[in-house]
């Protein structure tokens, strides 16, 4: 019977894995970032559209959003990954130059599909004449007040200032508007008002254009001379501030709603009207259906496009899923057509700007971001320090166009990468050769021993040797990566990267009245570096000496204490980052609370080097007691109480029992300690970018954050390698000195024994 039996299951399993090879083959994969009401609406309707179309069904995958890019950049460059994805629609121009992400999709399409959606959508999705997707949504801000507060929403903005003016009580904490007004996004509503945004009419980049100014100005008195607007904005603090009655209106998106009291009676509206001027424009993100163009089913794949963008799908993801419907037929429905806030928002539309889908976006939104900040809090004039970035992003733009223009073809090596590894290849198998002997004989030997090594060793090959050694090989190229999925374009450069680096001793820029510390150069860098290390590790270990001396004497509560100053070691430091964060708030900090209680004026602290300085300073030495203080009390409760005792038979005082006795042999357990501190707080990346984020305009940062900056908002990743060589070259410096100092006083206590 087992006999009969095991074939006939061969049998069955093979058809039932056929089975699953052939739906696989019919099926359209769909990925998405949606969640909860937005991601029911969507799989309800493929759930419909599978009862349809039962020949090509639909399988919907949903990816985590903040991975979603990554996932497209890893998987479409190799032919794998969805026939479909919903993705905004700013990425469209870094995609198509790498030609190996998005197809077109016009040809696939009638034009009666194409007619359902407005110009300025259809023109979010094209790129160089080519349309490479279908509007499915679109988001943009608008107006949100509180009814309690505004009766109706102001149709001018000097109204909307007039009426924020009446609501603000700055030591209350009111305000009469509120919004993140340091993002581009959000400040994208006044560069269109004023102008044509960041780009001129034929696409080249104007950040210094009159407009630009004139909207940059326009914010500053906003900000400084009427202060209507908060410090420090961002959308945690709007919305709080609107869900407690103490902001009046808000500038946001959809986005928010669901995050609004229900106690709060609020309602939408557009934007109102620059006097003279057109109507305050924000930015639109257009979410769109894009095509794989490794995908075999293209017909297919129109066809479900075709569906999810029909007037009746666009209802249903709108009234089911909360959304707004690139398809404006949607908003005739009496469902849609009832609703103010989605109405409001759809009036917006008529005046917002499709984000521009240039590439060089990628490269606008941190650098501009840093400009509204040092405009807003009075650090910089918005002529020259637009003029400024408009010369900064001009070069970096030029420098990755340049190396993008040299990029091999899809999947090819650069010619250097594997010359060099052979050549390595060749030097590792040439001093395995040259003592094989010695080898053999060792392995013979300890042949156990290197066994269990072994899955160590490997590991340390994989995830620190070959990492290493490829960044460092990647530093002498011009490796760059403008646009997510295109393929690394490389150039051997030798030691230009650092030169260029090690070369720069350019510390200003501008003339006269406006010269300014280039807060980008590597020097101004390196000595922000040394100071935050020094100034951290002596004070860090001398508190950590104080208190572990302090818990060392049998005082009440001894267990209590330790327990409780070791409480900031067990907590996530990016969570202590983030707190200190709140707590050092310009205007709803508990610290600045604090000082006006006690009748001293609020600190802005992010707006000045030092006070900057100070709150990662403070942040990091709260994280870096705890495990210095464990590590020291270890070391003195290993001293012997009977030096203390005959010391003080010879009536030694406590300082001279500190000095000969607790210093001395202390040492060996400081020394490592200090070692490990100065290495940490060198490359301690959290508490400066969680904290401060090196305001004020990048002043505060490290050499690890400025590596990062350059190569993940710059694109720039072999000068990023180059730049993190030079760190790893300045921390093996360090501890070759510190092993020399060491072993000289090492050698020096031996000598006096």
């Amino acid at each position: 019977m087992a006999r009969l039996l095991a074939p006939l299951l061969g049998l069955l399993l093979g058809f039932g894995a056929l089975q699953v090879c052939a739906q696989e083959s019919r099926e359209l994969l769909l990925w998405h970032g949606y969640r909860g009401a937005e991601r029911q609406a969507l799989e309800a309707l493929l759930a419909d559209y599978n009862r349809h179309y039962p020949d090509t069904p639909v399988r919907a995958l949903a990816v985590p959003f903040g991975s979603f890019p990554d996932k497209l950049s890893a998987a479409l460059p190799r032919g794998q990954g969805p026939d479909l994805f919903i993705f905004a629609h700013d990425r469209i121009g870094g995609w198509s130059e790498t030609g190996h992400m998005i197809a077109p999709v016009a040809p696939l399409l009638p034009q009666e599909v194409l007619s359902r959606f407005p110009v300025s959508l259809l023109d979010a999705m094209t790129y160089k004449g080519l349309l490479y997707g279908l509007p499915l949504n679109f988001k943009s801000t608008a107006l949100i007040y509180n009814r309690a507060l505004v009766a109706a929403p102001p149709a001018t903005v000097s109204e909307m200032l007039d009426r924020a003016r009446e609501l603000t009580d700055r030591e209350r904490g009111r305000f009469g508007l509120a919004y993140s007004y340091t993002e581009p996004f959000f400040h994208g509503a006044l560069m269109n008002a004023f102008g044509s945004g960041p780009f001129d009419a034929q696409g080249e980049l104007a950040l210094d254009s009159e407009d630009n100014i004139r909207s940059l100005a326009l914010l500053e008195s906003w900000v400084r001379s009427e202060q209507v607007l908060p410090e420090e904005p961002n959308s945690t603090l709007v919305t709080n501030l609107f869900n407690q009655g103490r902001a009046g209106m808000v500038i946001s998106g959809p986005w928010m709603l669901g995050e609004i009291d229900p106690s709060i009676d609020y309602a939408v509206a557009p934007l109102p009207r620059l006097v003279g001027e057109r109507p305050l424009s924000p930015w639109v993100a257009v979410e769109g259906l894009f095509l794989s163009p490794w995908s075999k089913k293209q017909q297919a794949a129109a066809r479900l496009m075709t569906y999810l963008t029909s007037t009746e799908a666009a209802e249903r993801l709108a009234v089911e899923g909360g959304q707004l419907p690139a398809n404006l037929a949607a908003f005739d429905s009496p469902r849609l057509a009832s609703d103010p806030v989605a109405m409001a928002f759809r009036n917006q539309l008529d005046t917002a700007v499709p984000i521009p889908n240039h590439p060089a976006m990628t490269l606008l939104w941190k650098p501009l971001e840093t400009v509204l900040q040092k405009v807003v809090k009075g650090a910089a004039q918005p002529a020259a320090e637009l003029q400024r970035l408009q010369a900064q992003l001009q070069k970096d733009v030029a420098v990755l166009e340049k190396a993008q223009r040299r990029s091999e073809r899809p999947g090819e090596l650069p010619l250097w990468l594997p010359l060099t590894l052979l050549l390595a290849g060749l030097a590792v198998a040439m001093a395995l050769w040259r003592y094989r002997s010695h080898i053999w004989d060792s392995w013979r030997q300890h042949r156990t021993a290197y066994l269990y090594i072994l899955p160590a060793a490997l590991g340390m090959v994989l995830l620190v040797f070959f990492p290493l050694l490829y960044g460092f090989l990647l530093s002498f190229t011009d490796t760059t990566l403008l646009n997510e999925g295109a393929p690394l374009a490389s150039r051997w450069l030798g030691l230009g990267n650092y030169l260029s680096i090690l070369g720069d001793w350019n510390l200003f820029y501008g003339e006269g009245s406006q010269r300014s510390i280039n807060y980008d150069n590597f020097y101004w860098t390196l000595f922000m570096t040394i100071c935050w290390t020094a100034s951290n590790v002596v004070i860090s270990v001398g508190l950590s000496l104080l208190l572990a001396l302090a818990l060392n004497k049998p005082i009440f509560g001894r267990t209590w204490f330790r327990l409780i100053l070791i409480l900031p070691w067990a907590i996530p430091n990016y969570i202590t980052a983030l707190v200190w964060k709140g707590m050092f708030h310009p205007q709803f900090g508990v610290i600045n609370q604090g000082l006006q209680v006690f009748g001293f004026a609020p600190v802005a602290w992010f707006d000045s080097v030092g006070t900057s300085f100070f709150t990662g300073l403070v942040t990091n030495v709260w994280l870096s007691i705890p495990f210095m203080m464990v590590v020291i009390l270890g070391g003195l409760q290993a001293i012997p109480r009977e030096l203390y005792e005959a010391a003080k038979v010879e009536g030694a005082g406590r300082w001279y029992q500190f000095r000969t006795i607790t210093l001395p042999l202390l040492r060996p357990v400081l020394v490592p300690a200090v070692i490990l501190s100065v290495v940490w707080t060198f490359n301690m990346f959290n508490v400066i970018y969680l904290v401060s984020d090196g305001a004020p305009a990048g002043a505060n940062d490290i050499l690890i954050t400025k590596a990062f900056r350059i190569g993940f908002e710059k694109y720039q990743y072999a000068y990023a390698a180059a730049y993190s060589i030079v760190v790893l070259a300045l921390l093996f410096v360090y501890a070759l000195w510190q092993t020399r100092v060491s072993g000289a006083f090492e050698t020096g206590r031996e000598a006096a024994r």
